[in-house]
Parts: structure tokens; C-alpha cells; sequence
């Protein structure tokens, strides 16, 4: 028997399959150097709102108060802010109200509205406090959406304007009243 051959073929293929694993990690860890990663394994924002992915957004955005719900619907976002009636102050909420537009409009292309309600929670059920419709189209975005960080839009006239905040006369019994925007609670429809 010629076992001579066969077993330096059999060596042969062993010597190439052991040279062929060494080498392996090492092309592995060279493309990972050049950023060609597995998507699993990097962390990238979402561009686009879906429903499959709105609460993934919602929680990286890393509010101040809870939201009680959200919906996503033709590129509407909807929101509501839950808030104590014992603790939390409106530049908190309307630092959240910032902090939603600001992903909304800037880091999200198909977002073209977003309401947020601003919702009491009472031993007796909620109240709504105030209301917030902020619009791609708005012009302020493109040129003064920084400003809004440092706005005060309960005594600021101009950005209760340009995030069109309503506020309730819930709002006006806890805080007192506010001039300009002022809605009955009944013309805002209570979900």
C-alpha cells in the first residue's frame, strides 16, 4: 500500500486550512478598522419614523417627564407629556418640547407635525395643561430652531406663536393666566 501520497495531500490541506484560520482574524480586524462594521454592531440614529421604530426614538431622546402616549400617522407625531401635579416646572416640560422638535425636524426626514399635549396627572383622572403644533413648514426651523433651547415660550409671546402653544384654563388655575393663546379644554379634543 502507497499511503505516502495521500497522507501528504491529507498534510498538505491541514497546513492550508490552519495558514487560511490564522490569517482569517486578522482581514477581519483590518476591515472593522476601515468602518466597514455590521450594522448590528453600530449604533446609528434613525432618519426615518416608523412605527416599528417610534419607541426606540422616543426612549433615545432621553426626556425629563413621562410620555403617556404616542402615535405616529402620516407624518404626524403625536405626544403626550404625563406631569405631577406636586413636582415639575413648565421650563422642564417645554425643554422636553425642544427636545422632541429638535429630533423631529432635524435628525428625522419624514416627520411633518408634532403635537404635544402637556397632561396633568390628577387623583381625579388628568388635565390637559397646554397644547404644542409645530410644523415642518414653519419657517422659524430652519434659522431660529436654536434659539428655541433658551426660549420661554409661557412668557415669550413671539415662540408661544411660532410653536403655537394653547394653554388651558387648567393651565391658568395652577399658574395663573397667560395673555395670548388661551383655549377653553373643551375645544381640544381629549383622547
Amino acid at each position: 500500500m502507497n499511503i505516502g501520497k495521500p497522507l501528504l495531500t491529507a498534510c498538505v490541506s491541514v497546513l492550508a486550512v490552519t495558514l487560511f484560520l490564522t490569517w482569517l482574524p486578522h482581514m477581519a480586524s483590518k476591515r472593522s478598522a476601515n468602518d466597514h462594521d455590521i450594522a448590528v454592531f453600530r449604533a446609528s440614529p434613525a432618519v426615518r419614523l416608523t412605527n416599528s421604530n417610534l419607541v426606540d426614538v422616543l426612549v433615545a431622546i432621553s426626556l425629563s417627564e413621562r410620555l403617556n402616549k404616542a402615535e405616529w400617522s402620516n407624518g404626524i407625531l403625536s405626544v403626550d407629556l404625563r406631569v405631577s401635579t406636586s413636582k415639575g416646572r413648565p421650563t422642564v416640560w417645554f425643554a422636553d418640547v425642544e427636545k422632541l422638535v429638535r429630533v423631529s425636524f432635524l435628525q428625522l426626514e419624514n416627520v411633518k407635525r408634532v403635537l404635544i399635549r402637556i397632561v396633568e396627572e390628577k387623583e381625579s383622572g388628568e388635565a390637559l395643561l397646554a397644547a404644542v403644533d409645530v410644523r415642518k413648514t414653519d419657517e422659524w426651523l430652519i434659522h431660529e430652531l436654536n434659539g428655541l433651547a433658551e426660549a420661554d415660550p409661557v412668557h415669550d409671546e413671539l415662540w408661544r406663536n411660532r410653536l403655537r402653544v394653547s394653554f388651558t384654563s387648567a393651565w391658568e388655575e395652577r399658574f395663573g393666566p397667560v395673555s395670548g393663546f388661551t383655549v377653553k379644554p373643551s375645544s381640544i379634543s381629549q383622547h
